[in-house]
């Protein structure tokens, strides 16, 4: 990994000063890729568009984000602001950088999308959502070339298997009890954390080279489980809340504008008051007690959004149970 570090250091050197004109534009592109974004449009999509391609591109997502940190943590290479000054770090990157989960997610998510799309500017749009958010990592200096291409190869992979075993994961819960399913839940869930364990045990953390501290000029965490934990929890709650709504009964995603304006907006709330409320007073450290309340939230936020959020909406005569 370090020949290809310092193979591709002088093309993000290049990306950076040649088109420097473009990081205004592409801080905003970056921002596509960041949770809060995926907070505010995965809630739209599932209760407002189409709940189906909801739940398929919610699981995507996080198994992708998952997996992504789990690669981080077995590479454990550095950005091209870290190997040099000559780039400029424009986008948070205090993780380990290959490969990158922006790229990657985009490719899972949103060629998820656009494998669904018929119409030709559905699928356009994805091609577009995915190159210009993996180019804009290189820009902002925090991915080298060689961490976008990877992570576009792995989220492709990833829609490869996610539509060739859906066909049988749909099957296996269909004709499976509520045990057993829960219990699946919970097996999958664990397979985001335990393996990191062995690729980087939560004690006593090698140093990072002196260079890549000082070139970086922020604090570096990227042994942290933090990302791992946030796919865990959030993947376990928005798996139980689909669970349980299926019990409840699917609900419809259409709707007067009206309808689907408030169930919008009273379910952000929800999503807002668990995200910054309990962020603000959940600690936000490297240690055990930290890493499970931050599963604790994202297992609340994931069944909120497919969950309680639709049960609301019911009680309230926002949306109706699928006949």
């Amino acid at each position: 990994m370090e020949t290809l570090t310092q193979f591709f250091l002088p093309v993000s050197i290049w990306f950076q000063q040649s088109l420097e004109w473009l990081i205004p534009i592409m801080k905003g592109v970056t921002f596509l890729g960041n949770v809060e974004f995926y907070l505010l449009i995965m809630p739209l999509l599932f209760w407002c568009i189409d709940i189906s391609l909801g739940i398929r591109m919610g699981i995507l997502l996080l198994i992708s984000g998952g997996l992504n940190a789990l690669l981080k943590l077995g590479f454990q290479t550095p950005r091209p602001f870290w190997v040099t000054n000559k780039v400029q770090g424009l986008s948070e990157g205090i993780s380990f950088g290959f490969p990158s989960g922006h790229a990657q997610n985009a490719a899972s998510i949103w060629g998820l999308f656009g494998i669904t799309q018929i119409k030709r500017w559905g699928k356009a749009l994805a091609l577009i959502l995915i190159f210009l958010l993996g180019i804009s990592r290189i820009i902002l200096g925090v991915h080298f070339l060689h961490d976008v291409l990877v992570g576009w190869l792995v989220g492709s992979l990833l829609v490869w298997a996610f539509v060739k075993l859906e066909p049988r994961v749909i099957a296996w819960y269909k004709r499976s009890s509520l045990g057993k399913q829960i219990g699946m839940l919970i097996l999958i869930t664990s397979l985001f954390i335990l393996p990191a364990l062995l690729l980087s045990p939560p004690i006593n953390f090698p140093q990072l080279p002196q260079i890549w501290l000082d070139n970086a000029g922020v604090e570096l965490i990227p042994y942290s489980y933090e990302d791992l934990f946030t796919s865990a929890g959030a993947f376990f709650g928005l798996g139980l809340g689909i669970i349980f709504l299926d019990r409840f009964g699917m609900i419809t995603t259409k709707g007067k504008i009206w309808q689907l304006s408030l169930r919008y907006v009273i379910g952000l709330i929800g999503v807002l008051i668990l995200y910054i409320g309990l962020g603000s007073i959940f600690p936000d450290d490297i240690s055990a007690a930290a890493y499970i309340l931050r599963f604790v939230r994202y297992t609340l936020i994931g069944m909120w959004i497919a969950y309680g959020a639709p049960v609301v909406f019911t009680w309230l005569k926002l949306t109706t149970i699928k006949e």
